[in-house]
């Protein structure tokens, strides 16, 4: 690191004990200076050729401005507020429901005692007998 950046030894030596450049400790238990921490200190080395990103990360002037991009933009400003909105009214709607009376635990010791119990729930027993009647009163014919 001396030899890259021109200075002497004891110039880097003296920056480490005194905390300006942060030196690591090898497998070997030596100090090292990464090349990151002399450029944060010096900056980069002086006589080396400085290579252009090929793909910089754009800055937020380089970005482009087209009216697609911003319709697309407002689009998607428009999905988040309607998607706001539901929520609010999901949140609404539960509170509502967390307000009513709990529904019945067991629905057949909740039915009233005074409902008779039906023996023909479904008519059969009037439908057989009327189909009786109607065969009786064909035959009379």
């Amino acid at each position: 690191m001396a030899r890259l950046y021109g200075l002497h030894r004891s110039t880097l030596y003296e920056a480490v004990d005194k905390g300006r450049v942060t030196a690591a400790v090898n497998g070997k238990g030596q100090k090292v200076l990464d090349l990151s921490e002399m450029i944060r200190v010096y900056g980069e080395p002086p006589g080396q050729k400085h290579f252009a990103l090929q793909n910089p990360t754009p800055k937020s002037d380089d970005l482009p401005d087209t009216p697609s991009v911003i319709e697309k933009f407002d689009a998607l400003l428009e999905i988040v507020k309607e998607q706001r909105d539901e929520l609010r009214q999901l949140r609404e709607e539960v509170a509502h429901l967390r307000r009513l009376p709990a529904p019945p635990s067991d629905p057949i010791q909740e039915t009233p005692a005074t409902q008779p119990k039906d023996d023909d729930p479904h008519g059969l027993r009037s439908l057989v007998q009327s189909l009786r009647d109607h065969a009786d009163n064909s035959s009379d014919r």
